[in-house]
């Protein structure tokens, strides 16, 4: 058990950014909501949220489902341990409202 113990006071946080394409059927309003969300959920676990960015709605180049023809954009850039970004990442990738997520080392 010591080396748990070891491990656990390495745990190494990381700088990340976050580009997130919302599902919010081009309402500006809604994509505020699920940025909240998005920032409350990363710091749930453990997380520090940086300055978000708000880009317009665009429309999708390639459109895989026709029920979503476009998406709201954001850049929102977050330090999390290394060890949670896979939980934090599928976490958000289940949601309804977030439609994609790419995640790059800051």
């Amino acid at each position: 058990s010591n080396i748990i113990t070891e491990h656990n006071t390495h745990r190494s946080v990381k700088s990340y950014q976050g580009l997130f394409i919302l599902n919010t059927a081009g309402k500006a309003e809604g994509a505020d909501a699920v940025i909240a969300d998005v920032t409350q959920a990363i710091v749930e676990s453990g997380g520090k949220v940086g300055e978000v960015q708000k880009h317009d709605n665009r429309p999708f180049s390639r459109v895989v489902d026709k029920k979503i023809t476009s998406g709201f954009y954001a850049t929102i850039p977050f330090e999390v341990v290394k060890e949670e970004l896979d939980s934090l990442t599928s976490k958000l990738n289940e949601r309804p409202d977030v439609h994609r997520l790419l995640v790059t080392n800051a």
